[in-house]
C-alpha cells in the first residue's frame, strides 16, 4: 500500500505500521516520525556524555516539562545532547536555574499546545468524511510537524529581540525603585461583559472567533503603546505598560471595540509591583483587577493616583469613593475620558 511505503520512507517499522493501523493512527504516525527524527540517544547516554548522573538529567528535563518515561528510552537527538551538555557544564542560569528552566518549559509548552490546537481546529480533516485520503492526510501532518520544528528552531531570532525589549523595559521600570524585585508600572485588566451568557448560546467555532479577535486586538493595542500582554485569564487579559498614560490608552483602545452583545470593560492602576517569572503581584495589581470588576461595559476605571499621573494625556471624570474587596480604605475612583489633544 502507498501509505505503508510512505511511512517506511519516514523510518517506520512494520510493527509500528501494524500498531498504528489497529489504532487508526496511520496519519498520526507520520507526524510522530517527523518529530522523532534524529532521536538516537537515551537519558542514560546523555548522562554519560556530560559526566553527570541519570537522575540529574531526568530532573533537568522534567523541570522543563519534558516527560521522560524511561531513562533507557531512545528519544533524544544530538542537538538535545549538546543543549544538555551546555546546561550541565556551563550552568548558564546560575543558582536560580530551576526557576528559569520551569518558565522556559511552561512557555514552550503553551506554544506547543497552541500549535496543536490551531492545526486541529483549522487544518485537520473531518475524520468521519467519506473517502478520506489517509495518504494525503499523513503527508499533510508530516509537513505541518516539519514546519513546526522549523519554526521552533528559528525562535532564537525572535528571542534575541524579546530579550532586548525585556531589558529596556526592566531598566525603565526600575529607574525609580530601590528594591530589585519591584517594577514601577501601570497594570491593567480588560474583560468581556456578557461573555458567559453568549457562550451558552453559540457554537464553539463562533466562540473561538470572538476570543481570537479579542486577544488579537489586545495584543496589537498593547504593543502599539509600548505595553505587554502578561496573560489571558478566560475572557480577561492582563497587561502592563511603562506609565499611567500608556496603561489608560491600552485599556481605552481595547474597550473601544465591541460586538455580538459582548462589551469590554477595564481597570488600570499605576505603581510599584512585585515581579516574578514575567508575572506581577501586589496591591497595585489587586486594585486594577477590582477596578475592572467595578466598571460598567465600555468603561475604564482608575484610582486617584493613576488619574493624577496620566492627567496630561487624558481627561478623567470622578466616579465616587468606593469600598473595594480587600482594601480597608475607601478608594477614589475615576473614569477615563477622552485623550487630551497634544
Amino acid at each position: 500500500m502507498e501509505i505503508d511505503a510512505y511511512l517506511k520512507a519516514l523510518g517506520a517499522t512494520d510493527e509500528q505500521i501494524a500498531e498504528a493501523r489497529r489504532q487508526s493512527h496511520l496519519a498520526g504516525l507520520a507526524g510522530d516520525l517527523v518529530l522523532a527524527r534524529g532521536a538516537t540517544l537515551t537519558a542514560r547516554d546523555m548522562a554519560e556524555r556530560s559526566g553527570t548522573t541519570v537522575l540529574d538529567v531526568l530532573a533537568m528535563w522534567r523541570t522543563m516539562g519534558v516527560a521522560v518515561p524511561d531513562e533507557d528510552r531512545v528519544m533524544f537527538s544530538e542537538d538535545d545532547a549538546e543543549f544538555n551538555d551546555f546546561l550541565v557544564q556551563a550552568n548558564p542560569v546560575g543558582t536560580h536555574g530551576g526557576e528559569l528552566l520551569r518558565v522556559l518549559g511552561s512557555s514552550l509548552s503553551r506554544v506547543a499546545e497552541a500549535a496543536v490546537a490551531v492545526y486541529v481546529q483549522t487544518q485537520e480533516p473531518d475524520l468521519d468524511a467519506p473517502g478520506l485520503d489517509v495518504l494525503a492526510w499523513a503527508k499533510g501532518q508530516a509537513t505541518v510537524n516539519a514546519a513546526a520544528l522549523r519554526l521552533g528552531a528559528s525562535m532564537g531570532a525572535v528571542f534575541a529581540h524579546q530579550m532586548r525589549d525585556a531589558i529596556d523595559r526592566q531598566r525603565a521600570a526600575q529607574a525609580e525603585v530601590s528594591d530589585r524585585s519591584l517594577h514601577r508600572l501601570a497594570v491593567g485588566f480588560v474583560d468581556l461583559v456578557g461573555f458567559t451568557p453568549y457562550s451558552l448560546h453559540t457554537s464553539p467555532t463562533s466562540l473561538l472567533e470572538v476570543i481570537g479577535e479579542f486577544e488579537g486586538r489586545a495584543f496589537e493595542v498593547a504593543t502599539a503603546h509600548g505595553g505587554r500582554i502578561v496573560k489571558h485569564i478566560g475572557d480577561e487579559v492582563m497587561f502592563v505598560a511603562p506609565d499611567a498614560g500608556a496603561g489608560c490608552a491600552i485599556a481605552r483602545d481595547i474597550t473601544a471595540s465591541s460586538g455580538t452583545g459582548i462589551e469590554p470593560r477595564g481597570g488600570v492602576c499605576f505603581g510599584d509591583v512585585i515581579t516574578r517569572h514575567g508575572d506581577y503581584y501586589g496591591p497595585v495589581v489587586n486594585l486594577a483587577s477590582r477596578l475592572a470588576d467595578l466598571a460598567v461595559p465600555g468603561e475604564v476605571l482608575v484610582d486617584a493616583d493613576t488619574a493624577r499621573s496620566a492627567a496630561d494625556a487624558f481627561g478623567f471624570r470622578e466616579a465616587g469613593r468606593r469600598q473595594l474587596k480587600g482594601f480597608d480604605e475607601l478608594v477614589d475612583v475615576h473614569s477615563v475620558g477622552a485623550a487630551v489633544p497634544g
